[in-house]
C-alpha cells in the first residue's frame, strides 16, 4: 500500500479514500435491522405518529446505511404506501404532508404521488426517507430515534468562505457569504459592532439584489427568512420560473410587514404577506404608526396558516395571561409574527407595569434564545406544521404549545373577514400528544397596483397551470388551487387578477 501511495501520489490518495468510502458504505448496508423489522418500524411510526391505519406498506427496499454520530445508524429505503382511505394531504385542515414527511424521515419532494384534491383509496405513494436509529441499552436491539437531539434536522448554512477572487461580482459573493452565515446575536448583545456592521451590509445587499435584479427584466418577489416556509417557496419558485417566461428573483426579507413596505416603495413586485398583515397595511395601523398603503393589491391566498405560542415546561406558563411581566421573542421587526405577538398582548389587557418585555428576534434566533433561557415564550405565525417547530419538538420533550384564549380567537374571527379558529391536531409536532387551539389565516400574493397585467397573468398562470410541477419541487404548492384563491382576502384585486379569475369562472361553467 505505501508503495501505491509512493507511485500513485495524490491521485493514488484520491483513490485510497474513495475504495475505503466504498468498503464503509457497504459494510454499513448490514448494519441494523433486518428488512422485516425496518420496515415494522416504519409502520409502527406511521400509526403512531401520523394516522392509524391510514396507509398499509406494500413494498419497502432498504438502500444502505451510514453512520449517525458514535452510536445512531441513519438507514436509507424506498417504500410504497398505500391509501387504506380516502385523504387529502393537502387539505386545509388536519395532518398534512408537511408532518407525514418529518415520520417518513424524507423531504416533501422525496414523496411522490400526493394529489392537490386529495388521494383515494388505493391509491399509492412512493416515499424515499431514511430511519434513524439507535441500539437499546437494555435490550441491545435497534430502535427508531423520533425524539432526541441525533433526530435534529440541520438548518444551518454551509460554513463561511474566505474572499476570493477579484472583481464585483466575487466582493459580492464573498460578502454575501460572510453575511448568510453570521451567527445571530444573543439577545443581550444586538448592539454590538459585529452585529450593526452586519445589520447594515444586509441592507446594502437587498439594495443591490433588487436593483440588479429590476436591470434584468426580473420579477422581483418577498419571501421571507430562512428557514421558514415564505423563503422555501419564493426559492423553489425563482428557480422553477427561471425556466419559463416569467423569471423571478426571490428576495430574503424580515416578512409580511417588510414586504408590505418594499411593494409600497416599488422596489418589489411581488410580496408573500399574512392575509391580516395585508389589511392592516390596506387599511393602516395606529398602533403599529402605518399609514394606509391603499396602492396594495391581492393576487392570490396560497396555503393556510397559523399563530403558534411555544414555551418550555417548568417556565409556569400556560395561558396568555402568564406572560405578564415575561421575557418573549415576537418574531424580527418587519414580520407578521411581530404584529401578531402585538396584538394578542393587548387584547389580554396587560397593565403597563405587566406588559411581557419583547424581544424582536427572528425564528431562529428566537428559537435560540428560548433554549437557552433568554426567553421564556416564543410567538410563531407561520403555515402547519413549521418545519423550524418540527425541528424544535423533535429536540426537545419539554416543548409546550398553547392553546389562545377561546373568546379571543372568537372574537378575532367576527370581527375579521381574514380570521377563522383553527385547531391544530395532536400529531402535528412530535411529541404534540393534545390538539391547540389558536387563530388562523392565509398567506396571500400581494402586489401593487402599478405592476403590469402582464406580469400579475405570467405569476397566475404559474401557480394554476403548473401546479403539479411546483408541488413536485415544495408540497405547500399544492395547497394552491382555483377553489381557494380567493378565501379571506379583504384588499382589492390587481385588476389583472380580477379578470384571470373571471376568465376562468367562464371557462368552467
Amino acid at each position: 500500500m505505501r508503495a501505491f501511495l509512493r507511485v500513485g501520489g495524490l491521485g493514488g490518495a484520491r483513490l485510497l479514500c474513495v475504495l475505503l468510502c466504498a468498503i464503509a458504505l457497504v459494510a454499513g448496508c448490514s448494519r441494523g435491522p433486518g428488512v422485516d423489522a425496518l420496515r415494522d418500524e416504519l409502520r409502527q411510526g406511521l400509526d403512531a405518529q401520523f394516522e392509524d391505519g391510514l396507509f398499509s406498506i406494500r413494498q419497502f427496499v432498504r438502500r444502505g446505511s451510514a453512520p449517525a454520530g458514535s452510536e445512531g445508524l441513519f438507514v436509507y429505503y424506498d417504500a410504497e404506501l398505500e391509501f387504506m382511505r380516502d385523504y387529502a394531504l393537502t387539505a386545509w385542515r388536519g395532518l398534512n404532508l408537511g408532518t407525514l414527511a418529518f415520520v417518513l424521515g424524507a423531504t416533501e419532494s422525496g414523496i411522490e404521488g400526493f394529489k392537490a384534491k386529495g388521494n383515494a383509496k388505493g391509491e399509492t405513494l412512493i416515499v424515499r426517507g431514511r430511519l434513524l436509529l439507535e441500539k437499546d441499552d437494555t435490550t441491545d436491539e435497534w430502535v427508531r430515534v423520533v425524539r432526541g437531539r441525533a433526530a435534529e434536522a440541520s438548518v444551518r448554512e454551509p460554513a463561511v468562505q474566505d474572499l476570493r477572487g477579484s472583481g464585483p461580482d466575487a466582493l459580492l459573493q464573498s460578502v454575501r457569504d460572510q453575511v448568510a452565515t453570521a451567527p445571530a446575536a444573543r439577545v443581550d448583545a444586538r448592539n454590538t459592532h459585529d452585529a450593526v456592521i452586519v445589520r447594515e451590509l444586509r441592507g446594502a445587499l437587498t439594495r443591490i439584489d433588487l436593483a440588479v435584479a429590476s436591470l434584468d427584466g426580473k420579477a422581483t418577489f418577498g419571501s421571507g427568512p430562512r428557514p421558514g416556509t415564505y423563503f422555501t417557496f419564493g426559492t423553489m419558485l425563482s428557480r422553477f420560473a427561471a425556466k419559463t417566461d416569467t423569471p423571478v428573483f426571490a428576495y430574503e426579507s424580515a416578512g409580511s410587514v417588510e414586504n408590505g413596505r418594499r411593494l409600497q416603495d416599488r422596489s418589489l413586485d411581488f410580496g408573500l404577506l399574512q392575509s391580516d398583515i395585508a389589511e392592516m397595511l390596506y387599511v393602516g395601523s395606529a398602533e403599529e404608526r402605518i399609514f394606509p398603503n391603499r396602492d396594495l393589491r391581492s393576487v392570490a391566498s396560497l396555503w393556510p396558516e397559523a399563530i403558534h405560542l411555544v414555551t418550555l415546561e417548568g417556565t409556569g406558563i400556560d395561558t396568555v395571561a402568564d406572560l405578564r411581566g415575561r421575557r418573549i421573542a415576537v418574531g424580527a421587526r418587519g414580520s407578521g409574527t411581530r404584529v401578531n405577538a402585538v396584538t394578542i398582548g393587548l387584547a389580554a389587557g396587560f397593565e403597563a407595569e405587566e406588559m411581557p418585555r419583547i424581544e424582536e428576534l427572528g425564528l431562529i434566533a428566537g428559537i435560540e434564545a428560548l433554549e437557552r433561557g433568554e426567553v421564556e415564550a416564543l410567538f410563531v405565525s407561520e403555515a402547519i406544521p413549521s418545519p423550524a417547530l418540527q425541528v424544535l419538538a423533535a429536540r426537545r420533550s419539554d416543548l409546550h404549545f398553547l392553546s389562545l384564549d377561546p373568546s379571543f380567537v372568537e372574537d378575532q374571527s367576527e370581527k375579521e373577514l381574514v380570521y377563522y379558529p383553527h385547531t391544530v391536531a395532536a400529531r402535528t409536532y412530535p411529541g404534540q400528544e393534545e390538539p391547540f387551539q389558536t387563530l388562523a389565516f392565509a398567506c396571500t400574493l400581494m402586489t401593487h397596483r402599478d405592476v403590469p397585467d402582464e406580469r400579475i397573468e405570467g405569476l397566475l398562470g404559474l401557480l394554476v397551470d403548473r401546479v403539479d410541477e411546483l408541488a413536485a419541487l415544495y408540497f405547500r404548492a399544492a395547497f394552491v388551487s382555483e377553489e381557494t384563491m380567493r378565501l379571506g382576502i379583504a384588499v382589492p384585486l390587481h385588476p389583472a387578477a380580477q379578470r384571470f379569475y373571471e376568465a376562468r369562472t367562464v371557462a368552467t361553467e
